[in-house]
Order: structure tokens, then C-alpha cells, then sequence
């Protein structure tokens, strides 16, 4: 009986190896330059990234999600007609076209709610965000459920980790917009109060943001927000009741360059602005590690990706290190054992794969790999 018992445990920790083996990485890169979608497989033992091909998307495609059964990319096409693209992903990693649904607006950013049943997007252009209900088989369903006017340039949308909040940022009103999710209509109400001012002074551009997966040793959970211009990371706690409540601001550009506020830039695409004394910040996007304990960001205007501790205790953050990385970098992403990180540069095409040390939050570049114009979104699908 023991040796039936010895040899049942050794064949089930073989199924395991096996599985872990034969588990994928993809990784998906919106080109809003080259209107399309580029395809990897992240190999984990050399590392490296293995090209899967390069999908027509649609000019300016951009913000990506994933569907919670891990079947469906969604992509934003910011070009008229304004639309989500869904493609169906193959077991090689390639996609197929599933669906076209039209959007209210050019919308700057796609998320789900945790159970994947609606879309959720943010319009910068339109000051608007919309709900899409998602059918069974993946389908984007039109019209919206729920389509809410905001204030000036709402810009990220997600929802916490418990699926009954709802929270959008206003880069051009300075704003925290919060609200309660009803997740079985895919409907919200505004919070009470509906916004959380976040300035310490005017014209800070709070763009992306962050929720911690945890608690602190506090019991709070913490938000992070990038703001664009002001080159600082507001954090906040998340009340029981859904509410935030700013904590502190910290500097979130390396203390070695010397630049100046940033502006808001213009809505015709253009990303020009007139010359300044001072390099202008420029932030973009921002991500935690998926156990909590370090932060990261990039800085377009001096191409750099900034890392951060996180305080156990009460999610405070320490800057780390500011290094060089992809020409006016967009977006990246971490894969979910946070070995690994992926980033895009707007100016640049090719993309830059990192290890990263899970005990110092440390980045090592181990090498760069060929994309398409404008790369500005890194979406990962894992299994």
C-alpha cells in the first residue's frame, strides 16, 4: 500500500512539472501607428520572445484586455468609425477576427469587471465612459448598457477588487471619479461623494492607475495614481464604503532630472507642444508587482522606467531606481509570477524584455524585440 501511495504522489508531482512545462505566456502589443496587433510567446527558460505574427487591427489601435476565459483580446480602435476589434486566440497564440462592435467614443481605455461580463471604457476626447454587456460567446453587445458624461478628459476605469466600485480618472479636471457597481446589470451610481479632487495645484493629470491585490498591515487597501504632468504617484485608501481618501504624494521622477511641469496635450493627436525652459514631465503608465511589494512607471519625455517599494505596513513609496528603456515608453506589463516585464516605447519599435528580482524589485534588461509603429499597449494572456 505504501509503495501505491509513493508511487502516486511521484506520478502526480510528474503532471504537475508536465503542466507547469506546457504553461503559456502570450504577449499582445497594440501598434497604433502600423494599425496593428503583434503577436509573442514568452519563453521563461532562456527567456526570450518568440514572434506568433502581426495581426491588421485598425489605425490608432491601442488599449487591450483580455477576457476572463482567457479566449478573447479586445482592442481599441481610436479611428472612425470608433470601435472595439475581438479576436478569438489560438492555441498557437495566433488570432482570428471574431467581431467588430462600435463605441461611443475614441475610447483611450478597455478593462473588465472580475467576472469579465462587461467592457468597461474610458473616452479622453468625448469625456465620457461606457458599459458593454459581454454575451457567452464573447461578443461585445451593442448598444451600451450604461454610457456616463463626465468631466474633462476621463482617461482610466477600473473597477476594485471586490467588483461593487467603479472608479475613473480625470486628467483634465484633476479628479478621482467613484462610484457603486452593480455587477449583475453592469450599472453604477455615484458614490457619496462622487469625486475625490487630486492636486496639491492645478493641472496634475491623473491618468493611470493601480489597486493593490492586498490589504497593508493597516487593513487598508491602497489606490495609486500616475499623475501626467505633475511627475508625482498620488496614494490613496479605499473605504469600506468605496470612497478614497488621498494620503500623500510622492515623487515619482528620478531626483537626477532636471524638468519642468508637464501640459496636457492637445486632442488633435498631435503630440507637440511649444518649447519650454525645461524638458516637460510626461508620465504614462503604471503597474504593481503582482505580490504588492514594488511599484513601477514610465516617464516619456526622458524614455525612463521608474521603480518603487512598497511599505508593507501602510503601502508608502520608496523610489528605487529610474533606468533607460524604449523611446517614449507607453505601456508595459508584468506577467503574473512577476519574473518578467514587457515594455513599449511610442517612438521606438522594438519592445524590451526584463527580469526582474522578486526580493529587490531590480530590472535586467535580457533583450529587445522587433514590433510595430507606435507600440503603446502590452497586454499578457497566462495560463
Amino acid at each position: 500500500m505504501r509503495n501505491k501511495r509513493v508511487y502516486a504522489a511521484a506520478l502526480l508531482s510528474v503532471l504537475a512539472t508536465l503542466s507547469g512545462a506546457q504553461a503559456r505566456t502570450l504577449v499582445y502589443v497594440s501598434n497604433a501607428d502600423s494599425g496593428t496587433v503583434t503577436g509573442y510567446q514568452l519563453d521563461k527558460e532562456k527567456p526570450g520572445l518568440i514572434p506568433t505574427g502581426t495581426f491588421p487591427t485598425g489605425e490608432k489601435a491601442m488599449s487591450s484586455v483580455v477576457s476572463a476565459d482567457k479566449k478573447t483580446l479586445y482592442v481599441s480602435v481610436r479611428s472612425q468609425p470608433w470601435r472595439v476589434a475581438a479576436w478569438h486566440i489560438q492555441p498557437d497564440g495566433t488570432l482570428v477576427k471574431a467581431s467588430e462592435t462600435p463605441l461611443p467614443e475614441s475610447m483611450a481605455y478597455l478593462s473588465l469587471d472580475k467576472q469579465g461580463r462587461y467592457l468597461l471604457s474610458a473616452s479622453y476626447g468625448g469625456d465620457l465612459f461606457s458599459i458593454n454587456r459581454i454575451d457567452a460567446q464573447g461578443r461585445v453587445e451593442t448598444p451600451p448598457v450604461q454610457v456616463v458624461h463626465t468631466g474633462k478628459r476621463a482617461h482610466a476605469i477600473q473597477v476594485d477588487p471586490t467588483n461593487h466600485f467603479l472608479y475613473v480618472t480625470l486628467l483634465g479636471a484633476d479628479q478621482l471619479l467613484q462610484y457603486h457597481f452593480d455587477a449583475t446589470s453592469g450599472r453604477v451610481t455615484p458614490a457619496n461623494p462622487p469625486f475625490v479632487n487630486i492636486q496639491h495645484e492645478a493641472a496634475t493629470g491623473p491618468r493611470h492607475f493601480v489597486i493593490a491585490p492586498g490589504l497593508d498591515r493597516q487593513g487598508k487597501r491602497n489606490m495609486y495614481i500616475l499623475t501626467e504632468m505633475a511627475g508625482n504617484i498620488t496614494r490613496l485608501t479605499l473605504n469600506s464604503d468605496g470612497t478614497a481618501t488621498p494620503q500623500e504624494e510622492v515623487n515619482s521622477v528620478s531626483p537626477k532630472e532636471d524638468m519642468q511641469r508637464g501640459e496636457a496635450r492637445p486632442l488633435t493627436g498631435d503630440d507637440k507642444l511649444p518649447p519650454s525652459a525645461k524638458p516637460r514631465i510626461w508620465q504614462a503608465d503604471i503597474h504593481l508587482s503582482p505580490d504588492g511589494r514594488f511599484l513601477y512607471s514610465t516617464e516619456r519625455t526622458r524614455s525612463q522606467l521608474s521603480s518603487f517599494s512598497v511599505d508593507p505596513a501602510n503601502g508608502h513609496l520608496t523610489w528605487l531606481s529610474s533606468i533607460k528603456t524604449e523611446e517614449q515608453p507607453r505601456g508595459f506589463a508584468i506577467d503574473n509570477s512577476g519574473r518578467f516585464l514587457i515594455e513599449s516605447g511610442q517612438k521606438s519599435t522594438q519592445l524590451s524584455l526584463y527580469t526582474r528580482d522578486n526580493v529587490t524589485g531590480a530590472l535586467t534588461l535580457v533583450g529587445r524585440y522587433p514590433t510595430g509603429k507606435g507600440a503603446n499597449w502590452v497586454t499578457l494572456v497566462e495560463e
